[in-house]
C-alpha cells in the first residue's frame, strides 16, 4: 500500500501523533546530534508548542526561524504551526543586509534562532540587528528597528538577558500532549523566500493541508516507504529540502536524515553508517558526492530511491555513478512545493532523462504562448503554467502576486516547456534572467541593489554565465566615478562581507562609462553578456567563492 493509499490525519501535528503512535521507537531525524524517535519528537513538538503559547505565539502569529538542517528546525516549525501560527523560514547563509530586509518584510513577532554553526557566529549580527534582546530587564521588550518583533529564542547555550532559550520552551509541559487548537489547514503555515525576477527575495506562502497531499503523490511517484531513510543534503529553508523532503518523510512515517551544513564526505559517511535508501540530490551536490576524494560505490550502496532536479546528464549520474538506481527526474519551484512533475521511480532510465515527467495527481500543466496567453498544442515551447498544488501567492506583495498567478490561481513559472503527446513535460529552459547557481535562484536585481549601497558604485548590472561546475556563475559590473579608487577585489571583498556567499560575483568588471540601457530607461544586461563569458573564460574559474 501506498502513501497516497493509506488516509492520514489532515494536520501536520496530527500525523506526528498518528506516527508516533504506529512507530514510536523508529528514527524519525537522524542529525549531529543522534537519533530522535517518532515518540521523542512528538513530545517534543507537544511540548515546543505548549512553550511557544506560553510566550504569546498562536494563531496569527508569524515566526521567523533562522536554522541550520538539524532536529530544531522540525520541533520549532513543527510546533509553530501546531498552535496555527506562521513559519517564515530564513536562509542560513543571510548575511546583516538580508536578515534586515527578512526581519522587515516578515513582520515576525518571535525570531528563532541559533546562535551560530561551524564558525558562522550568528550573535553579533543578531545583537547589532536587535539590541534589545540583550537587554538586562529580561523578555518584554519590543524591537525598535522591528516593530512586531516582540521575542528572540535562541537555540544553542548563548542566550542573552533578553532573549528565551529553546531549550526551556521544549521543557514546558514535557511529557504531555498538546491542547487541541483549530488550525486553519488551508491557511498559510509555511513562509519560504525565493529568488525571482524582483529585486528582493519573493515570500511564498505555502498551505498545510496541500503540503501534506502534495507530499503524499511525491511519496508514491518515488516509492518511499516507512522503512526508508532519506538523507537530505539540501536546506530545509529551500521548499526542496523543507516542503517536499522533510514533507515524505513526514507522511511515510519514514527516517530523514540531516547534516546541519552540506559537506561531501560528511554526506558520504552518513549514507554509509546510517544505510541510507533515499538521497534529495541536485546537479552540484551529486558532483561534489562523485568527486570526493572519499567516494566509491560501496559507501553508497545502500543508495535506491531519490530525486534530482537537472539535465539529462546529471539524472544519468545519479543513477548510473551515484547508485541511486530508481532516481526521480522533477521540475518545480518553491511556488510548487518543490516538484509539479515527477517521473516514476520504475520508469527506464533513458525515460526519466528524456522528461520531467507527468504532472502529480492534481496538478494540471499547461503550455501558453508567453504573449498572448493560449493555450498550446503538444509539442510546441511555450510558457509552463501550473495549477493544483501551487502558492496562493506571496506574502504582502500584491504586485507580484498578480504578475506570476492567474485569477484562476495557476503559477505562470517565466520557464519554457512543452508537453508530449503523452502529456509529460520536457523542460526547455528559463525565459527569466534569473542566475540559478549551484541549485539556488539568485536574483540579479538584489545582488545589483546591494551593489549599489558601496559609495564608488554609480550604476550596476549583474549577469549569469554558464559554469560546468555550479550551472551558472553571476558575473557584475559596475560603474564607478572616474576618480574613485574602488577595485575588483575590495569590491568582491565588501559583497562577501555583507551579502550570503552564492551572491556574490565571481567576477566584477569596473567601467567608468554608463551602462547599456534602453530608451525608457531599463538596464540591457544581455548587452553585457559576452563581455561577462569573456571574463570568465579567462578566469582562474576553479577557485571556490565561499564564505
Amino acid at each position: 500500500m501506498t502513501a497516497a493509499d493509506t488516509p492520514l490525519p489532515a494536520s501536520i501535528s496530527e500525523i506526528i501523533q498518528y506516527t508516533s503512535r504506529r512507530r514510536r521507537s523508529q528514527p524519525a531525524v537522524i542529525d549531529e546530534q543522534g537519533e530522535l524517535s517518532h515518540g521523542q519528537l512528538a513530545e517534543s513538538v507537544a511540548a515546543t508548542a505548549a512553550g511557544l503559547r506560553a510566550i504569546g505565539v498562536g494563531p496569527g502569529t508569524r515566526v521567523g526561524l533562522l536554522c541550520t538542517n538539524r532536529r530544531e528546525w522540525l520541533v520549532a516549525t513543527y510546533a509553530a504551526i501546531t498552535v496555527g501560527a506562521t513559519v517564515a523560514a530564513f536562509a542560513t547563509w543571510s548575511r546583516r543586509w538580508d536578515l534586515d530586509h527578512l526581519l522587515t518584510h516578515s513582520r515576525c513577532e518571535v525570531l528563532i534562532t541559533v546562535d551560530g554553526f561551524g564558525p558562522t557566529d550568528l550573535m553579533p549580527t543578531i545583537r547589532e540587528l536587535v539590541p534589545e534582546a540583550w537587554s538586562a530587564a529580561g523578555p518584554g521588550w519590543r524591537s525598535v528597528a522591528y516593530p512586531a518583533l516582540r521575542g528572540v529564542v535562541i537555540i544553542g547555550n548563548r542566550v542573552p538577558a533578553g532573549a528565551y532559550a529553546f531549550r526551556d520552551l521544549g521543557e514546558h509541559r514535557r511529557g504531555s500532549a498538546a491542547s487541541h487548537i483549530e488550525t486553519d489547514t488551508e491557511g498559510t503555515a509555511l513562509v519560504l523566500y525565493t529568488s525571482g525576477s524582483t529585486s528582493r527575495p519573493k515570500a511564498v506562502r505555502l498551505g498545510q493541508h496541500d503540503a501534506i497531499d502534495h507530499a503524499r503523490e511525491v511519496a508514491e511517484r518515488m516509492g518511499i516507504t516507512p522503512e526508508d531513510r532519506i538523507v537530505v543534503p539540501v536546506p530545509l529553508f529551500w521548499s526542496y529540502g523543507g516542503a517536499n523532503a522533510l514533507m515524505v518523510a513526514l507522511v511515510t512515517g519514514c527516517t530523514i536524515v540531516l547534516q546541519e551544513t552540506f559537506d561531501a564526505g560528511g554526506v558520504l559517511e552518513q549514507i554509509e553508517r546510517h544505510q541510507c535508501t533515499a538521497i534529495y540530490t541536485l546537479p552540484s551536490i551529486t558532483r561534489s558526492l562523485l568527486a570526493n576524494p572519499g567516494f566509491s560505490r560501496a559507501r553508497t550502496a545502500s543508495l535506491r530511491r531519490g530525486m534530482t532536479i537537472g539535465p539529462d546528464t546529471d539524472v544519468r549520474a545519479a543513477a548510473e555513478e551515484l547508485g541511486v538506481t530508481d532516481i526521480c527526474n522533477a521540475y518545480g519551484s518553491t511556488e510548487m512545493y518543490g516538484g509539479a512533475t515527477v517521473t516514476p521511480h520504475d520508469w527506464p532510465l533513458e525515460m526519466k532523462c528524456s522528461t520531467q515527467g507527468p504532472p502529480l495527481a492534481g496538478n494540471l500543466v499547461s503550455i501558453i504562448d508567453p504573449e498572448t496567453g493560449a493555450e498550446l498544442p503538444a509539442g510546441k515551447v511555450g510558457e509552463i503554467t501550473v495549477s493544483g498544488f501551487v502558492s496562493s501567492g506571496y506574502l504582502d506583495q500584491p504586485d507580484e502576486t498578480a504578475a506570476a498567478f492567474t485569477e484562476v490561481g495557476a503559477f505562470r513559472t517565466g520557464d519554457l516547456g512543452q508537453l508530449d503527446d503523452e502529456g509529460r513535460l520536457h523542460f526547455a529552459g528559463r525565459a527569466s534572467e534569473m542566475i540559478r547557481t549551484g541549485g539556488i535562484n539568485v536574483s540579479p536585481l538584489e545582488v545589483e541593489d546591494f551593489l549599489l549601497t558601496h559609495d564608488e558604485v554609480l550604476e550596476a548590472a549583474v549577469v549569469g554565465v554558464d559554469d560546468s561546475d555550479k550551472d551558472q556563475v553571476p558575473i557584475g559590473f559596475v560603474r564607478v566615478d572616474g576618480s574613485a579608487i574602488a577595485d575588483e577585489a575590495a569590491l568582491v571583498d565588501y559583497c562577501r562581507h555583507h551579502i550570503a556567499s552564492y551572491k556574490v560575483p565571481v567576477r566584477i568588471v569596473m567601467k567608468h562609462n554608463e551602462l547599456p540601457r534602453t530608451l525608457t530607461g531599463k538596464l540591457i544586461r544581455n548587452a553585457l553578456l559576452d563581455e561577462a563569458k569573456e571574463v570568465w573564460a579567462s578566469s582562474d574559474n576553479t577557485k571556490e567563492y565561499t564564505e
